[in-house]
C-alpha cells in the first residue's frame, strides 16, 4: 500500500513539474501592445549583416511571419530560414528581444517544447526593435554568444544584423510550417 502512494505521489510531481516547465512556453495571446502590432507578414525591405549592406537582390522576396511568441524567417522560394519563440521586454526603450531558435521543422509538440526548454544558450539571440510607424519596424539584434545591441547598428566585424521590415497584406498565405 505505501508503495502504491509513493508510487503515485511521485507520477503527481511529475506531471506537475512537466505542466509548470511548459507553462513558461504556452502560446497563449499576448496582451502587450508591442507583441499585438508586430504579428501579421512582413518584408525585409533593408538589410545589414555584420556590416554590409545586404543587396536588394538578397532581400527581394524574403520575408517574416510573427505571431503570438514566434517569429519565422522564409526566402524568396518559400523555404523556412529561420525559426525561434521570443519574449519582448517593453519596459526597456528600446524595446527589448530576447530569441530563442528552434528546429526548422518540428515534427511533433512535444519535441518544441523540448527544444524550448532544452536550448543552449548559443541558440539565443538578443537584440532590440521599434516602429518606424504604423506598417514598418526595425530590428537589431546580435548573433548568439554577443551581447545585445544598443544601437541600432551594425558595423563591420560587430556580429550584428539590423533590418527594416515593412508590413504585407494579410490576404497573403501563411505557410502552414508555422500555423
Amino acid at each position: 500500500m505505501e508503495s502504491i502512494i509513493y508510487r503515485d505521489t511521485i507520477r503527481i510531481s511529475i506531471s506537475l513539474s512537466i505542466l509548470l516547465s511548459t507553462a513558461c512556453f504556452a502560446d497563449s495571446p499576448s496582451t502587450d501592445s508591442t507583441s499585438l502590432l508586430l504579428q501579421g507578414r512582413w518584408e525585409i525591405v533593408v538589410g545589414v549583416n555584420q556590416g554590409r549592406e545586404l543587396a536588394l537582390t538578397e532581400l527581394a522576396g524574403t520575408y517574416v511571419t510573427v505571431t503570438t511568441n514566434s517569429i519565422v524567417t522564409f526566402d524568396a522560394n518559400q523555404k523556412q530560414r529561420f525559426r525561434a519563440v521570443f519574449i519582448l521586454d517593453e519596459t526597456k526603450k528600446p524595446v527589448e528581444i530576447t530569441m530563442t531558435s528552434l528546429s526548422s521543422d518540428p515534427t511533433t509538440e512535444e519535441k518544441t517544447i523540448k527544444q524550448k526548454t532544452e536550448s543552449p544558450a548559443n541558440d539565443v539571440a538578443t537584440g532590440i526593435l521599434k516602429f518606424a510607424g504604423n506598417d514598418k519596424w526595425v530590428l537589431c539584434y546580435a548573433l548568439p554568444g554577443e551581447d545585445r545591441p544598443t544601437e541600432f547598428k551594425s558595423a563591420a566585424g560587430s556580429k550584428r544584423m539590423i533590418f527594416m521590415l515593412e508590413r504585407k497584406s494579410e490576404n497573403l498565405d501563411i505557410p502552414a510550417a508555422i500555423r
